[in-house]
């Protein structure tokens, strides 16, 4: 094969790859899927402190051994691990107390893994294979293609995973095919899992179609020993611009705490009454949301100073936040969909201002600290949220786990507004020592 040949087999590649690795079946019941198989809010929210935990040791050890051994190794690793977490998932035992931990344990190491594994391995294989091929203009068209279909399966994905997990549809369909009976929640469980390995298999196989000629110039621990020195250079950077520190600390506190509440999302469509089956019509729709924010982020941008913009957008965290801790019946939508929009224009707000402040020479390293505070951060805040209703479980012996959910919801807009107030006074005492 050619250079432009290469360029067009791995760009193609890209495109099927991303798409069906970030569409899941399994994300708009999330939540639910944990819960049913018989964990507890605390075992959940442990878990996934777990996995945050694991993405941040393993990023940037796993993106040094990239630029070492080749990015298509990385690539078809990080399709394995997709598999293999599959495939403990769909084995675990319901209602199976310790042994059910332990195999979710598994599962979100080897899930943090593919995600530390996949960060952007897959990117750079089409964005080299046309930069050889002199086709670097073309790359904005490869990642507008990838997100409009990544968007377009993703609304799919969410309203089939919906569909065939809500016991009510799935006994509908069974019975007018010809079957007797009705189906249970305890069988439809696993139905989107299955879905996803299936989904999965075809990762692996798009994975290997990935072309790259690697001659590798330095050892893993050289790589290693580079990405530690990188990272302290930018540290220490970092400790010399204090707008980025207030960047990183404006995305740090806000996004973990939203990460959490979006962990928990599908609890909390269950609480304020809403059926499984428009759990996947929300989901599209918020997707739908999420395209139009980066118009109205771009507007603000041009109009509005730094300040003002983070501080409308954490002023609508503060109401939305305020609003889902009275977690209305039906209503309770509107104020999700508020934080999920604010969240993702908080986002796109970032990106800009953290570009636009960042040195060419040490973007990359900065985005990759960025992530891994904010991983940290959400870690931390799973921790403090399984304790939390512990200790509501302890405390309401006999409150069902609807009940200890809506009862922890009040901590949401309280640990935001506590955070947020520590954050700002902080950051000016730090300006005006500064200033």
């Amino acid at each position: 094969m050619d250079a432009k040949q290469v360029a067009e087999n791995n760009t193609k590649t890209f495109i099927h790859y991303r798409v069906f690795f970030r569409a899941r079946y399994y994300y708009p019941v999330f939540t639910l899927l944990f819960l049913d198989f018989g964990l507890s809010l605390s075992q959940f929210a442990i878990l996934n402190s777990i996995w945050a935990l694991t993405i941040v040791l393993f990023e940037i050890p796993l993106g040094g051994l990239a630029d070492t051994i080749g990015r298509r190794k990385i690539v078809i690793f990080s399709a394995i691990l997709l598999n293999l977490e599959l495939l403990v998932w769909l084995f675990a035992p319901i209602n199976g107390g310790d042994t059910l931990f332990y195999f979710f344990l598994v599962n979100r190491i080897l899930s943090g893994l593919c995600e530390a594994a996949s960060s952007g391995a897959d990117e750079a294989l089409a964005y080299d294979a046309l930069e050889k091929a002199n086709l670097k203009n073309k790359w904005s068209e490869v990642l507008e293609k990838t997100q409009r279909y990544t968007s377009l399966y993703f609304i799919f994905v969410l309203l089939i995973g919906a569909s065939v997990y809500d016991p009510t549809i799935v006994t509908y369909l069974y019975n007018l095919f010809g079957g007797i009976g009705t189906i249970s929640q305890e069988d439809t469980l696993k139905f989107p899992l299955i879905l996803n390995q299936l989904a999965a298999l075809y990762v692996l196989y798009k994975s290997f179609q990935f072309k790259e000629h690697w001659e590798q110039n330095q050892s893993i621990q050289n790589a290693l020993r580079s990405s530690g020195i990188k990272i302290v250079q930018s540290v220490n950077w970092i400790k010399k611009t204090l707008i980025v520190i207030a960047l990183l600390l404006i995305l740090t506190f806000s996004e973990s705490l939203i990460l959490q509440f979006l962990t928990l999302m599908q609890q909390y469509w269950k609480v304020i009454d809403i059926p499984i089956f428009y759990y996947g019509i929300i989901g599209s729709t918020l997707a739908l949301f999420a395209s139009i924010i980066p118009s109205l982020g771009k507007f603000l941008y041009g109009r509005l100073n730094l300040k003002t913009n983070f501080t409308l957008c954490y002023a609508s965290l503060l109401i939305a936040y305020a609003l889902i801790a009275l977690s209305i019946p039906y209503y309770g939508i509107l104020p999700a969909i508020l934080l999920y929009c604010t969240y993702q224009l908080v986002i796109y707000l970032n990106s800009v201002y953290l570009n636009q402040y960042c040195l060419e020479d040490n973007r990359a390293t900065i985005l990759s600290i960025q992530s891994m505070l904010s991983f940290s951060k959400y870690g931390i805040v799973s921790i403090l949220y399984s304790f939390l209703v512990t200790a509501i479980s302890n405390q309401q012996l006999n409150t069902n786990l609807n009940q200890i959910f809506k009862l922890s919801l009040v901590a949401f807009p309280t640990y935001f507004l506590v955070t947020t107030l520590s954050v700002y006074f902080l950051a000016r005492n730090s300006f005006y020592k500064t200033s």
